[in-house]
């Protein structure tokens, strides 16, 4: 198998940049080392890739800049919702649920009569986000409860027109 068009094709969904994002914001040690952490990574990638394109390749959308740029700057109060999803008590129920969900819905193909998995790597990674916010079996259950949930909501509404990019 030929890793380098696989990795491409990985790296240009939004699936592994939530788990990235989540794995650095729920091993902060704090809420805002969390938002910090998660919005240098998201600049530092954007002006690294923009850069290389523009120097490479002499072009550059501008749409998806500004759609990157936005999720980047939005990114800190998702990592701050993540680190408590991790680390708080209470929360710990259903916050999880809401990465957790967004991955579902990056790797379920879902209609009014079907079921698919239209990206493996997604729900490997959704599995991944389990680990990472496991406390015990029923909060875990409760938890992918909520995020089958979350994927209705967003497949089922305008949200999904966001995630698709």
């Amino acid at each position: 198998m030929d890793s380098v068009p696989f990795l491409g094709d990985v790296f240009t969904r939004m699936g592994i940049w939530v788990l990235i994002a989540t794995c650095i914001a729920a091993y902060s040690q704090t809420a805002l080392r969390a938002a910090i952490h998660t919005l240098l990574f998201f600049l530092g990638m954007l002006t690294g890739y923009y850069l290389y394109s523009a120097h490479l390749f002499g072009v550059y959308s501008t749409n998806d800049m500004k759609y990157w740029g936005i999720v980047a700057v939005v990114t800190p109060f998702l990592a701050v919702v993540v680190w408590y999803a991790k680390h708080g008590r209470c929360l710990a129920c259903f916050l999880p649920a809401l990465p957790m969900g967004l991955m579902l819905s990056l790797s379920l193909g879902i209609g009014l009569f079907y079921l698919d998995v239209n990206y493996l790597e997604e729900f490997i990674m959704y599995i991944i986000l389990c680990v990472i916010f496991y406390r015990n079996s029923k909060q875990l259950t409760i938890v992918i409860v909520l995020s089958v949930m979350v994927t209705s909501v967003i497949e089922l509404t305008p949200l999904s027109w966001f995630f698709m990019f």
